[in-house]
């Protein structure tokens, strides 16, 4: 079935799909630079080298988010706070670096902060991950944390969908036909 519309209606209907696909171009480059910092950082270091090293420190940072404007529900959130201490080509470096992004999480972060302290109490090496090409630059999780990834990728996701859909309905189906 056909609708008859008229042309100013359907300029009127081209103007909201814009106003709305722009609005989704919006998301679709929010999305496209986190994911690429959440990418970015453990591709690069994909050829970093393992080396020892030696926990100095370790604490537990947390923060408190508020879910509503009314103090309704409120979460604690953790990331480790370390210091490490490791040696390349007879120069001794310290390291503070523990993930690409800083996160905090009640989930995976809590977990390692608990992992390190114990690591620290019994005086166990650490693994770091060196940049062969500058001994000073080294990270504890070099990897992608999918705990985190993942729903930004959804995100990611949608947002390019929804945009290519307002696009195909701009270029395809809002056409004045006589």
């Amino acid at each position: 079935m056909t609708t008859e519309v008229s042309r100013e209606q359907l300029r009127k209907a081209k103007l909201g799909v814009c106003f709305v696909a722009l609005i989704a171009l919006i998301f679709v480059i929010v999305f496209s630079i986190n994911v690429y910092k959440g990418l970015s950082g453990p591709i690069t270091s994909i050829n970093w080298i393992p080396h020892q090293a030696t926990l100095i420190s370790v604490a537990i940072d947390e923060t408190v988010t508020k879910s509503t404007s009314e103090n309704r529900s409120q979460y604690t959130l953790y990331a480790p706070r370390i210091m490490y201490k490791y040696t390349t080509d007879g120069n001794e470096h310290i390291g503070r670096k523990v993930t690409w992004n800083e996160i905090y999480d009640d989930g995976f972060m809590l977990r390692l902060a608990h992992e390190l302290k114990r690591k620290l109490a019994a005086a166990e090496p650490i693994v770091v991950y060196v940049n062969p090409h500058n001994g000073a630059e080294s990270i504890l999780i070099k990897n992608v944390i999918w705990e985190h990834m993942s729903m930004l990728l959804v995100g990611f996701g949608i947002s390019w969908a929804a945009l290519l859909w307002f696009v195909y309905i701009l270029a395809f189906k809002l056409k004045y036909q006589k």
